[in-house]
């Protein structure tokens, strides 16, 4: 089983807590995770690069919200050139290699892609680049717009400042929930809802703790909280 939480980072309450069989994505527990933020006002949604790809970005702002999340990081298995190493210009639907050689975007459904094979036989990175005999080919992915720009806002000082605040707290969170006094990182029952049932309660729980310390008092008037 896995847990994944959503955290108000002014409170430091949970505000959600979805269980899920393990090899499950965590992108695929976004929708529940969401679903009870306010409609009229969203707030914006700090995560990990778990939840930055296209898919889940395209899904988050079809829904009026914005997400502030690593970009997944792009790897060459064969360790030649990453992706990010090209120039994508989706303004002129051109690819520019790092040996500057610009080809033409084919349109596809899933997105796009470019095939440098006219040019990789006789250049002086094909070695560093690509083992493929064909050439080397780079896959536009159909939300490829929108990890450009979230690139670019992840490398903005203040974008970084934010994502370094709020991040750990959500960390922290998960140490609670596995608060070793509370059966530690595994499972006391079977099955997902008896789980994700064990795993409301120790949320609750957490957040009585929190509240707690945030100065929660019972009076004449009700449930107060010091200096709010």
């Amino acid at each position: 089983m896995k847990a994944c939480v959503s955290v108000d980072p002014d409170s430091e309450l949970i505000d959600e807590v979805i269980v899920t069989p393990a090899n499950t994505p965590d992108r695929d527990a976004v929708p529940g995770l969401v679903e009870s933020l306010p409609k009229d006002d969203p707030p914006e949604i700090v995560g990990d690069a778990a939840y930055g790809d296209g898919a889940t970005r395209a899904e988050l702002k079809e829904a009026g919200l914005s997400v502030v999340a690593r970009v997944p990081p792009v790897r060459n298995a064969t360790g030649g050139f990453p992706k990010d190493r090209f120039a994508i210009d989706l303004e002129s639907n051109t690819v520019t290699c790092p040996a500057k050689q610009t080809v033409p975007i084919r349109s596809q459904r899933s997105g796009g892609g470019v095939n440098f094979a006219s040019h990789c036989s006789t250049c002086p990175l094909a070695a560093r680049c690509t083992r493929s005999r064909s050439g080397r080919t780079i896959t536009i992915h159909r939300h490829e717009a929108l990890l450009q720009q979230a690139r670019g806002d992840q490398a903005d000082p203040i974008w970084q400042e934010r994502y370094r605040a709020d991040r750990p707290m959500v960390e922290r969170k998960f140490a609670h929930l596995v608060f070793r006094s509370w059966g530690g990182r595994r499972a006391r029952i079977r099955g997902l809802r008896r789980v994700a049932t064990d795993l409301d309660t120790r949320a609750t729980a957490t957040n009585l703790a929190r509240l707690a310390m945030l100065g929660l008092r019972s009076g004449d008037g009700g449930w107060t909280i010091a200096g709010a």
